[in-house]
């Protein structure tokens, strides 16, 4: 048909300017408008509807498409009218044998559709992506409107249903799998009720069903992990879906393994799990490379004993040692860098610098603890250059007087007459910000001016030397001014000095632990050094990077001397062949046990393997609180970020515990998410106590030995329950061990008593639980002793949340008690973990002595003051940082036991509540003097504050 109006203009949208056109036609399913600039083709199918703009003199007809409007105005209004009806028509015909055509494909895509009301398995996202494919592939190219004429056909009812799906597929799958869970539950509660002992718990058997490409199950400690992964095996081999060669359960550990394959053994049966494969990581790896390469590897006896690997290491260390190089670099690293450096000037307080002056141990080559690291590096050069000193010697002539001890200069130098004063000032001049400048500065002038009076000589070093890096550089020069004779220890004789003095195993088992880390998350030399130029104490890290590198060389040169590999080899190899394709994986779906373990390396593998596959499936279960192996290479933040490594994935949680009850659950639940970071679920127990299950002892005179008064009221607790019980003493460290343990079980025939630290506890449970040595200090629970800040170039990053980890071990240390727990402060002050749960509304309960309200030392800040027996009995409070920090004072005047602490009048005893005057000076309080004009009151912070006041008047 062809329409020649008298004014005809068509507006082709989005085109701005309208187009003149003489003519528009419709022949063959084709719309054609004929413009100036030449012809404009709208096929039927473009179509998306047709209207008629009907005018007092003239019509005009529009044509909707997908890509815009085309008006065909200036028709007579019976022109337009018959143009539009044939083109709807010709749209209406063109729609029929379209869907003629393609009826078969829409109705199969409608039956997939209708299926989803009850799947028959359930829609994972690869499945899911394919079945969206084909219902998508059978509507394509389809415009979106049809004529409305055809709405009441059953092919155009089918299509619209269609379409409703395709606007949110999403919506859809969740649906369906919402159905296909419950329906399954159903289906297999006969398996679920005999796969384990004892039937599954409504969310073991949903983290069975849910069954996506990528399948995280967050648990919670005695949640029944294992019987899951073994329930999900079964279930998987029942239904159909894999057979047992396609399936691979993973362990970290050997025991973990047996356990497994022996689990799956007595619940599905020899012949079933014996096509299973139950495999360590490094089994794996190990199996992957004989694949490969022909017969497995042979495995170092390095990579099993970690005390050969620390000998070979120290043997390649002691013949690096004869190349001037490395014997020059590595006696810088003793010298200036065996431990990271922080100047004084950092600390806001005495009590943060004993903090780091502990957790350091700053000492000398000579076996001195010194004050300060630049003290340290002054002894090592002085020490290692064969110049004979003192430390803290006191001064040759006397200087003692009533209210000054006597003067004690950092270092004399016997042979030379010289004395070395190390003076904490910075370029500006300025003290440390707990040091009065002032005074410190008067101190200085009063040394100088002694030693001029006295004829002694006085080298002066300053903290500002060490700060530019040239602190030893500078006291050399002025040693030889004065005729000091340098014997530097020989090349050949560093590593018997150095072992002599009990720093090569240390720094060894630095090297081996470096190593470890550096092979298993399979580093690169361009990566660390990467890191170490970023690090505050950059020269330590390079000076540690530079001898690593040697020693490394080294030691993968004595591996392939010997034609062996170590663990991480097998990682990396394995790894290696499976993603350059050089390894087929026959698995199609890979379980892991205790996921919150994974290292790098082991992701990179996983993730090797699983990519082999589209249809690849991940079972990963593990518990983020439980999460305590940064040291071994472990790292919590791929548990974290699972879908951003593994893909696209589901959630399901295992929040009920059938170990600890709900008493126990609650208080280490609550405790554990004090770190934001956690993974959050909700806990809950199985069993319900009606009392208190944790409770924290504190040690008094009534109860001077915490455990035999914690191993008490457990046999009680134990006769009134059943008589005998298991009983798991877990210390921090292996030397937490009791050394009356066999006295121990003597008097307590009916409780079977053991001793494993945290750490090896992991994955055990016990009646009863006694976590001892929770207590302040290097080695105190939390732990002050850190890892060296140089594996920080090797670990996964640090986390924000303060003693993240050592939280966590406590959590795990809570959590391994069925009945009581008992956390035992023993051997000095309660550690700040005490103290949060005794203080912090927690649903625990206190035995020995009362939680004393912490007292603050005056001069360390960090400190507490603890009481202490004087020589004639007396009570006085001494500083919990001694002998750092030597602050002592008195006990409350009134009865003799208390210290007092602050209220909101002033001041009061702690023990007596007895009220005590304050100090209008410094904020402290007065204690009651005797001076040779009488008695006084006096601040109990002298000589920091020298406030008096006189009784008398």
């Amino acid at each position: 048909m062809k329409v020649n109006p008298t004014k005809l203009a068509a507006l082709l949208l989005p085109i701005v300017q309208p187009a003149r056109v003489g003519t528009a036609a419709l022949e063959h399913g084709v719309v054609s408008f004929s413009l100036k600039a030449g012809v404009v083709e709208v096929t039927l199918q473009e179509i998306e509807s047709v209207e008629v703009d009907a005018g007092r003199l003239w019509s005009g007809v529009r044509i909707h498409t997908a890509s815009g409007t085309t008006v065909v105005s200036g028709l007579a209004s019976r022109e337009a009218q018959a143009f539009a009806d044939a083109v709807e028509g010709a749209r209406a015909g063109w729609w029929r044998t379209t869907l003629r055509d393609r009826g078969e494909a829409i109705r199969a895509a409608h039956e997939k559709i209708e299926h989803m009301a009850d799947p028959p398995r359930y829609l994972a996202r690869s499945i899911f992506s394919e079945l969206e494919r084909q219902i998508t592939a059978a509507v394509a190219d389809l415009p979106a409107r049809w004529p409305d004429a055809l709405s009441s056909m059953d092919e155009i009812r089918t299509l619209s249903a269609i379409r409703v799906f395709l606007r949110d597929p999403e919506s859809r799958r969740t649906q369906a799998n919402a159905a296909f869970v419950q329906a399954e539950l159903v289906r297999s509660k006969e398996f679920f009720d005999i796969v384990e002992t004892k039937p599954l718990a409504r969310e073991q058997r949903n983290a069975v069903v849910i069954d996506e490409d990528r399948n995280l199950i967050v648990a919670a400690a005695g949640s029944g992990k294992t019987s899951v992964i073994v329930a999900k095996a079964g279930w998987l081999l029942q239904k159909g879906y894999r057979r047992p060669g396609e399936l691979l359960l993973l362990a970290f550990a050997r025991d973990a393994r047996t356990e497994m394959k022996e689990r799956l053994k007595r619940r599905l049966g020899e012949d079933i799990s014996s096509g299973i494969q139950v495999n360590t990581f490094h089994e794996l790896g190990s199996a992957i490379i004989g694949k490969v390469e022909g017969p497995k590897p042979t495995l170092a006896k390095v990579a099993e004993d970690e005390r050969a690997l620390c000998d070979l290491l120290k043997n390649i260390i002691g013949e690096l040692l004869a190349d001037p190089t490395f014997s020059q670099v590595m006696v810088t690293w003793f010298q200036s860098h065996f431990a990271t450096y922080e100047s004084a000037m950092a600390f806001e307080n005495w009590g943060q610098y004993w903090d780091y002056i502990r957790a350091n141990e700053i000492r000398s080559l000579n076996g001195e603890r010194v004050k300060s690291f630049e003290e340290c590096e002054i002894a090592n050069f002085l020490y290692l250059n064969g110049i004979p000193y003192k430390y803290e010697q006191p001064y040759e002539y006397p200087t003692a007087t009533p209210d000054k001890k006597q003067y004690q200069p950092d270092f004399y130098l016997p042979e030379a007459r010289i004395y070395i004063e190390h003076f904490a000032i910075n370029a500006s001049g300025d003290t440390p910000p707990f040091i009065n400048r002032e005074e410190y500065v008067q101190s200085m002038e009063w040394k100088r001016r002694l030693h001029t009076e006295r004829g002694t000589v006085m080298i002066e070093t300053f903290s500002h030397e060490k700060a530019a890096g040239n602190l030893a550089e500078s006291l050399a020069p002025k040693l030889a001014a004065h005729g000091v004779k340098f014997s530097p220890i020989p090349s050949s004789e560093i590593f018997e000095v150095l072992e002599k003095q009990g720093r090569v195993d240390p720094f060894t088992r630095l090297v081996a632990t470096f190593l470890h880390h550096f092979k298993g998350a399979q580093l690169t030399d361009a990566t660390v050094s990467e890191r170490a130029a970023a690090v505050r104490d950059g020269a330590r890290a390079q000076a540690f990077l530079t001898l690593f590198r040697r020693i490394f060389e080294r030691y993968q040169a004595h591996l392939a001397d010997e034609q062996q590999i170590d663990f991480h080899d097998m990682i990396i190899k394995a790894t290696e062949h499976v993603e350059r394709g050089r390894y087929q994986s026959p698995f199609g779906y890979i379980l892991v046990d205790e996921f919150q373990d994974i290292s790098r390396g082991r992701a990179r593998l996983l993730k090797a393997l699983l990519d082999q596959s589209e249809g690849s499936q991940l079972f990963a279960v593990g518990d983020d609180w439980q999460a305590i192996y940064r040291f071994a290479g472990s790292d919590i933040a791929i548990m974290r970020g699972f879908q951003e490594m593994f893909g696209a994935s589901e959630r399901a949680d295992l929040g009920t515990t059938f170990r600890c009850s709900d008493r126990i659950a609650a208080v280490a639940t609550e405790f554990v998410l004090q770190n934001p970071a956690q993974i959050r679920k909700e806990v809950s127990a199985v069993v319900q106590a009606d009392r208190p299950c944790v409770h924290v002892g504190l040690p008094s005179d009534e109860c001077p030995d915490l455990l035999r008064g914690a191993l008490r009221r457990v046999a009680t607790d134990a006769a009134r329950r059943a008589g005998d019980a298991d009983v798991l003493l877990l210390g921090r460290y292996r030397h937490s061990c009791p050394k009356n343990l066999a006295d121990l079980k003597q008097e307590h025939p009916n409780l079977r008593i053991s001793f494993m630290t945290v750490h090896g506890s992991k994955g055990l449970e016990a009646d009863y639980v006694v976590v001892l040595g929770l207590i302040s200090g290097r080695y105190g629970f939390p732990a002050e002793r850190t890892d060296d800040p140089i594996l920080d170039l090797v670990l996964a990053t640090p986390e924000a949340h303060p003693n993240a980890e050592e939280r966590r071990l406590l959590y795990v240390a809570l959590t391994r008690a069925k009945c009581h727990v008992y956390l035992l402060a023993d051997g000095g002050p309660p550690s700040q973990f005490v103290t949060e749960l005794v203080g912090n509304g927690y649903d625990v309960t206190t035995f020995g002595r009362a939680l004393q309200k912490e007292v603050p030392c005056p001069k360390c800040v960090k400190g507490q003051l603890l009481p202490k027996l004087g020589g004639k009995g007396g009570m006085f409070y001494g500083c919990s940082n001694f002998p750092f920090c030597d602050h002592t004072q008195p006990a409350c005047h009134h009865c003799g036991a208390g210290t007092p602490v602050k209220v909101a009048e002033g001041w009061a005893c702690g023990a007596c509540d007895e009220e005590i005057e304050g100090c209008l000076q410094c904020g402290g309080w007065l204690h009651p003097k005797k001076g040779k004009f009488g008695p006084f009151l006096g601040c109990v912070n002298f000589p920091i504050c020298t406030h008096t006041k006189n009784l008398l008047t």
